[in-house]
């Protein structure tokens, strides 16, 4: 990307397994749970939802319809110039109702609705019709590098009209047909471990989560401005240590930021000892001085848990503040102004992603 185009964040929405839809609060109020699957936390539906739109949406719709609608809001934006959305897996819940029927009903006189509720860009389409958006429209369903498409998407639309405001956002659910196919490929742990302690555990597998995050980005600036998208970069299945920190070192290189100008590293580390490796070797060699927070202990891990990552880094960076729940030890946080932050994220150890924030 060229260097001088910066992609602002003008407005955000946010709904996941913690209070994160009240914008006042920064993670005052952390929500444990002792199972290894997270839900969302839910706000009022019917502040942004009608009674008739309500009662006909799905429960993963609803919240990210509700997400959007937020992220609307926050930015001052009634109708955006584009929707783009990501999903790793889309609306399994309402496809797997669909299939049942086909089942029970030898495939004859079938309910359309979840047909329709269980396509990948049905939540694209419903906030397009909410809101009268007939721009540009696409979804993203690339497993774990969903969102980044969707991101890097937008940066390329607004390459080319700067002006616009692109809503992009991202939608997973924690599905039980998700949770056992997951449990069969060592994905989830099999010990049942409080998310608050997910880091202490030195087994393999994490805990499964869900959540929908939207962001009003443009290529300008505006007076609801949360930090500016400086660049990204993904990386798929480094063979190596070397490889990935050169990867890293280059991506920083071409953005013309200093490892000492990175002022915190949000890290996509899952608690799964073997997909974390690289992430770890990090932390020791070339993100050694750089304070690191962790975040996937408080969302739990999904195709774009990533999307909950960039929440944290432009939060952090536009009230200047870092609660504790997301601090690692070492080193130190001594901050007093924080004008760059790096999100270095990873799934199953196969989608690597890096993302450079400004203030």
């Amino acid at each position: 990307m060229d260097e001088r185009q910066h992609y602002y964040i003008n407005g955000i929405g946010i709904i996941s397994p913690q209070k994160t839809f009240e914008h006042d609060q920064f993670l005052q109020e952390i929500c444990a749970y002792e199972s290894n699957v997270l839900t969302c936390i839910i706000p009022s539906f019917k502040t942004y939802i009608s009674p008739g739109q309500l009662r006909r949406l799905s429960r993963m719709h609803r919240i990210g319809l509700t997400a959007a609608t937020m992220c609307l809001r926050d930015a001052n934006v009634q109708v955006p110039d584009g929707i783009i959305t990501a999903s790793g897996y889309g609306f399994l819940e309402e496809t797997e109702k669909f299939l049942t029927e086909m089942l029970e009903r030898n495939e004859k006189q079938l309910t359309p609705t979840y047909f329709i509720q269980g396509t990948y860009n049905a939540l694209a389409g419903l906030i397009a019709l909410s809101t009268k958006c007939l721009g540009y429209n696409n979804t993203y369903v690339s497993k774990g590098f969903a969102f980044e498409n969707a991101l890097h998407d937008v940066m390329l639309q607004l390459s080319e009209n700067s002006t616009s405001n692109f809503l992009v956002g991202s939608s997973d659910e924690a599905a039980k047909v998700l949770y056992a196919i997951g449990m069969r490929a060592q994905y989830y742990k099999v010990e049942n471990i409080p998310n608050l302690k997910l880091f202490d555990s030195q087994t393999t597998g994490t805990i499964q989560g869900e959540g929908s995050a939207f962001f009003m980005v443009s290529g300008a600036p505006s007076a609801t401005t949360w930090c500016a998208i400086k660049d990204l970069q993904m990386v798929y299945t480094p063979q190596h240590e070397g490889e990935f920190n050169l990867a890293l070192t280059s991506f920083l290189e071409v953005n013309k930021i200093k490892l000492s100008e990175i002022d915190v590293w949000v890290s996509g580390a899952s608690g799964n000892i073997e997909h974390d490796h690289l992430l770890h070797h990090l932390e020791k060699t070339v993100l050694q001085q750089t304070p690191q927070i962790r975040f996937k202990h408080l969302c739990g891990e999904y195709c774009t848990a990533v999307s909950f990552g960039l929440w944290i880094g432009a939060s952090i960076l536009k009230k200047q503040s870092i609660p504790d729940i997301l601090k690692v030890s070492t080193p130190e946080f001594s901050l007093e102004k924080i004008e760059t932050v790096l999100i270095v994220n990873q799934y199953l150890n196969r989608n690597y992603s890096f993302v450079l924030l400004k203030k």
